[in-house]
């Protein structure tokens, strides 16, 4: 019992491991990349790159792992041209809300990236499809939630492809209906400001000035966003007013702010400066506009070395300012300081790309890297299975060899028990044993009991060895035997091979027959069984004596009984 508990033991164990060895990961290193999207999209990416076979994923972890793809992509400035795979997610995500009615918000981010996939295709028919059919999408969602916050998001994103597409009346429809949602929540309180900035500027480039003015006058009016309206709204209203002639606005603005820029120590004050040298010069003050452009370029070279990082687009609008101004000033200008400029930006681009390049070499490396780590674990894994796999079976064969040894061992405590309870009949004297007695002898019983040497078996071949030592390793010699039985049974053997042996028949156990239905009955091995039952030996016992099977002995008395018409069960010995 304790060998066989401890090889369930094992074997619960193998199962266990194996199960856990085979087990695929990938599912919840999607779920994680999914989590880490909201914290960090370099440790999300890390954990796509260890999903092998994103094909061998079910269809949910699949679809997950697609759209956490693309999201990284859109949301890091990278092109979703090769993303194909976010339109089945796309399908699959609208397909499970379509029959089940969850799971809106993958619904609604897949559509959204869908529509991204187009657009970066270059498909803009294809990308105002999704966008209108998102539309509808979001729609119901408002109607069954009462939420309006994907209609919200819908024309954020939609408005942000028309800016890429400087389609400024999308852009403006778009920003318009979503000012007119009512809810609260389509505007957050801090974004007012911005969403009516972006929406002046809009109104600035289809012309509409008055709007553009109302736009800027709202964004100016809500304060709950100072930074913002100092640094940004301000600065374009006045940019804006000098655009559409009203030049001296835009310088008074421009003075306010340059003040409120040199107080507060603000690099801001460059640009400010930069416009008032450009409404200067286009006044026709030339010489203010020098003063103006020459303090802009001394604060840009000192900020500059205090590290402050500049847009490229400031630098570039300087440098181009400076020759307009020069050629305003002496009729001349030079081109030599617009080239040593792009110079700097074409080797700044090529280091970047050689970067770029580099880091990407190196994360391929690190993928092959990665790939023969999990291939070398995956190789150990399979040998160590295989190890297990192998203790079992040795183990179940250890097991099964016990079993069979222990069944044979009690085998043969079964037959010397039987031997010894014949040999203990044959000490009778009386001549009905001396059956046994010659049959102990030539059994060659010897052989098999010196095989075991154990005390109780050298016990009982010495018994045996007293029985008759001079044929104690001889076969069984039937024709004495038959002389045994005849002598002790009144001719019993050569009664029964007269009416049952060959030449002779037996029809319905009766003498009367004729001489034409004469067949034999019994064979030889079916009048040893006969003599050997006339002579009290019991199945076990002639099992031992003749080395037969029990199933062999019992098949050969079924025989006998067919052969002489009795009934199953009747006594054989009694009928004869």
């Amino acid at each position: 019992m304790k060998i066989q508990k401890l090889t369930s033991l094992v074997v619960l164990a193998g199962a266990f491991f194996l199960i856990n060895a085979c087990t695929n990961p990938d599912i919840k290193r999607v779920e994680a990349a999914e989590a880490a999207l909201t914290v960090n999209y370099d440790s999300a990416m890390s954990h796509l790159r260890e999903v092998l076979h994103p094909e061998d994923l079910p269809d949910p972890s699949k679809a997950l792992y697609w759209y956490c793809i693309a999201d990284i992509h859109s949301n890091t400035m990278q092109s979703l041209s090769e993303d194909s795979m976010i339109c089945w997610a796309a399908d699959w995500y609208r397909q499970q809300w379509l029959r089940e009615g969850g799971d809106a918000r993958h619904m609604m981010l897949t559509g959204l990236e869908e529509a991204l996939y187009w657009w970066w295709n270059g498909d803009k028919e294809r990308t105002q499809q999704v966008l209108q059919r998102q539309q509808g999408y979001a729609s119901e969602v408002a109607e069954q939630t009462g939420d309006h916050i994907w209609e919200v998001v819908l024309l954020r994103v939609s408005g942000e492809i028309a800016m890429r597409d400087y389609d400024f009346e999308r852009v403006r429809d778009y920003t318009e209906t979503l000012i007119g949602l009512e809810t609260d929540q389509a505007i957050h309180l801090d974004e007012v400001v911005r969403v009516y900035n972006a929406l002046a500027i809009v109104y600035f480039s289809l012309g509409e000035y008055d709007r553009m003015e109302q736009c800027f006058q709202k964004a100016l009016a809500d304060r709950s966003d100072s930074v913002f309206i100092t640094n940004v709204v301000t600065r374009n209203y006045a940019d804006l007013l000098g655009e559409i002639g009203q030049t001296d606005r835009a310088i008074r603005m421009h003075e306010q702010m340059a003040e409120q820029y040199r107080r507060a120590d603000n690099w801001l004050l460059v640009e400010s400066l930069y416009s008032l040298s450009r409404l200067w010069l286009n006044k026709g003050d030339k010489q203010r506009a020098n003063r103006c452009m020459q303090k802009a370029e001394q604060l840009f070279a000192q900020y500059k070395a205090d590290s402050v990082q500049f847009d490229p687009a400031t630098e570039a609008a300087l440098l181009a300012h400076r020759q307009v101004l020069d050629y305003a000033l002496k009729g001349t200008y030079s081109i030599y300081p617009l080239v040593q400029y792009n110079n700097r930006w074409s080797e700044s681009d090529y280091v970047r790309y050689r970067i770029a390049e580099a880091k990407e070499r190196s994360v391929s490396d690190l993928r092959e890297q990665v790939l023969r780590q999990q291939l070398a674990r995956q190789r150990q894994m399979i040998l160590i299975a295989g190890l297990v796999l192998l203790v079992l079976i040795l183990c179940w064969v250890s097991f099964s060899l016990y079993r069979r040894r222990q069944r044979l061992l009690v085998e043969k405590e079964e037959e010397i028990e039987t031997l010894r309870n014949m040999l203990s009949a044959s000490d009778n004297p009386d001549n009905e044993e001396s059956v046994r007695k010659l049959m102990l002898q030539q059994l060659g019983i010897l052989k098999t009991i010196a095989g075991t040497p154990t005390e109780a078996n050298q016990q009982l071949l010495t018994k045996l060895m007293a029985i008759n030592e001079d044929k104690a390793d001889a076969l069984i010699d039937w024709p004495s035997i038959y002389q045994t039985i005849d002598l002790v049974y009144d001719g019993f053997y050569t009664n029964l091979v007269g009416k049952y042996g060959p030449g002779n028949v037996n029809a319905n156990a009766n003498d009367n027959v004729n001489d034409n239905d004469k067949r034999p009955v019994l064979n030889e091995k079916e009048l040893q069984l006969c003599c050997l039952l006339k002579a009290g030996f019991s199945t076990k016992e002639i099992n031992m004596l003749t080395r037969q099977s029990l199933q062999t002995v019992y098949q050969r008395k079924t025989q006998v009984r067919q052969k002489l018409n009795l009934p199953e069960g009747e006594d054989i010995t009694a009928a004869l």
